[in-house]
């Protein structure tokens, strides 16, 4: 029988190799080095909006909810509260009428010097963001039938303490696209 030990636990544990009559550990691939500084594709808003009816909604610069974020609930739960009631300070703000189909885009904007990212991540920020709109009276409800989508976008990189959000709802209604 033959074990393999990586060569961190080697050297944690000297002899431990010589002990248990292990195989070297392989050695590593080569990293491949990444192709370009932009990896990703910015939003092209004129072109996905086509002149349909639509509302840009820039959130204040505050920390998001990340998928991959491990953090304590409470914290959660306190930051879901603040991206719910920006949203509908701005929805308000904005006069953004009652929409009884409509699209979100929300636009995901990294700090300057990330160089790749997930826009998916923001998932969570995004639905409290929605949850937002139809407490401002945006949506009925938010369901499948009202909103037909909430698709994440990578946005311009910007300066900044955060990555910020903007959403951008799109009418689908009968005068809508």
């Amino acid at each position: 029988m033959v074990f393999r030990i990586s060569a961190k636990e080697a050297a944690r544990y000297p002899g431990l190799r010589a002990r248990l009559g292990a195989a070297p550990a392989p050695k590593a691939k080569p990293t491949k080095a990444r192709a370009s500084t932009t990896a990703y594709v910015e939003w092209d808003q004129a072109r996905e909006v086509a002149g349909a009816r639509h509302w840009v909604l820039d959130l204040p610069d505050t920390e998001l909810i990340n998928a991959n974020d491990r953090g304590h609930w409470t914290r959660r739960q306190r930051l879901t509260a603040s991206i719910r009631e920006a949203a509908t300070v701005l929805a308000r703000e904005e006069r953004v009428p009652r929409l009884t189909r409509a699209r979100v885009v929300y636009v995901v904007k990294p700090k300057a010097r990330t160089r790749v990212f997930d826009p998916s991540n923001w998932a969570l920020s995004a639905k409290a963001a929605v949850d937002g709109l139809q407490d401002a009276g945006v949506f009925e409800d938010d369901n499948a039938a009202v909103v037909t989508g909430v698709d994440p976008r990578a946005g311009k990189r910007q300066d900044g303490a955060n990555i910020r959000m903007s959403l951008v709802i799109i009418d689908q209604g009968k005068d809508g696209a």
